[in-house]
């Protein structure tokens, strides 16, 4: 990413600007008053072209740094913090600075923050978060959100959100976790997955998928140790099937809503070696739901000490602290269960 900085952080010497007496390249941010002035972009010491708004490019707007730009108290309707500038809903861009460099830089309407970025203000210009959001005021048709965030130029979260307004069950989440091999080592699929799959909502970001799908189409992006949370069981099957779990050694299974036909295709993952399945833990106050749950439960553990008995796949079974295979297998089964490590 180009390297953003003050203006006033560089020394001109005959119309050519040196940062640290070196040639700058990168882009100068002119702002005078508290109000931006102009941006210009800058190769090796010189100007070569300038514009009047920073990486949005939203003109005509009232843009001013970020001190002059007053923060409210949260809003749980809205679920955001409210902008004001000169007493009212701020609608404009306000800017970041931290150590001459530019460290974010936010798009407000109407006093909410819609689209904002912010990069690391140690001189690289490398993005750190991006976050858009399509706020509907009028709750007609729904609210739908991107995050992303880098560590040393690679990802480490990416979380796509829609909320349904219609009442048309779209609303999802899907919220993925990375390693530093830049794989996938967490993912939580909530609700309608279709609506969520754009995991990238504008085409400059310098990321080379847009979509989910874009991102399984990689050789081996799932890391050795997945935990998957909350996935439906129709799409827990096309991953079997297509294969891309069939590198994964430990996998956590979360809360999920996988069939128990689907817990007995598991033997077939040839490098997976430990299991760890956990539910949620059984109501107290609600004594119908809890039956239901041990009903549940007590067919999950058949299931899963079956998968245990006929591989090498170690498994647990738990809420977290229960251990339920002790809970819901019959006594006669838990004898056969191995000592845990």
């Amino acid at each position: 990413m180009i390297v953003r900085i003050e203006l006033n952080q560089l020394e001109n010497r005959s119309n050519y600007y040196f940062y640290n007496d070196i040639l700058f390249t990168g882009e100068a941010y002119d702002h005078r008053d508290n109000q931006l002035y102009q941006v210009y972009e800058i190769t090796d010491g010189e100007i070569t072209g300038s514009r009047d708004y920073g990486f949005f490019e939203t003109n005509g707007m009232v843009k001013v740094d970020s001190e002059l730009v007053h923060s409210g108290d949260f809003d749980y309707v809205m679920n955001d913090i409210p902008y004001t500038y000169l007493g009212k809903p701020f609608t404009g861009l306000f800017y970041d600075y931290f150590a001459g460099f530019v460290s974010g830089e936010a798009l407000c309407i109407n006093g909410w923050i819609v689209k904002y970025i912010s990069f690391y203000p140690d001189g690289t210009g490398r993005l750190r978060i991006y976050e858009e959001k399509h706020i509907d005021i009028t709750e007609t048709t729904g609210d739908r959100e991107w995050s992303l965030q880098w560590e040393n130029n690679s990802f480490k979260r990416i979380e796509s959100r829609y909320l349904d307004y219609q009442d048309t069950h779209h609303t999802g989440e899907l919220e993925l976790f990375f390693n530093d091999q830049n794989q996938i080592q967490q993912v939580i699929i909530k609700g309608d997955y279709a609506y969520v799959s754009c995991l990238v909502p504008r085409d400059d970001l310098e990321i080379d998928f847009k979509t989910f799908n874009d991102l399984l189409a990689k050789q081996n992006i799932f890391a050795d140790n997945l935990s998957i949370w909350s996935i439906e069981d129709a799409l827990f099957n096309q991953w079997l099937d297509q294969g891309l779990l069939n590198q994964v050694k430990q996998l956590e299974l979360y809360k999920t809503k996988i069939e128990l036909s689907t817990i007995a295709r598991l033997i077939k993952l040839p490098s997976l070696e430990r299991l760890n399945y956990q539910e949620s833990s059984l109501y107290q106050t609600d004594l119908v739901h809890a039956e239901k749950q041990k009903q549940q439960y007590r067919a999950q553990a058949l299931a899963l000490f079956a998968l245990q008995q006929n591989s090498n796949i170690k498994i647990t079974f738990t809420d977290g602290r229960v251990d339920y295979f002790q809970a819901f297998l019959p006594d006669e089964l838990k004898q056969q269960l191995p000592k845990q490590e």
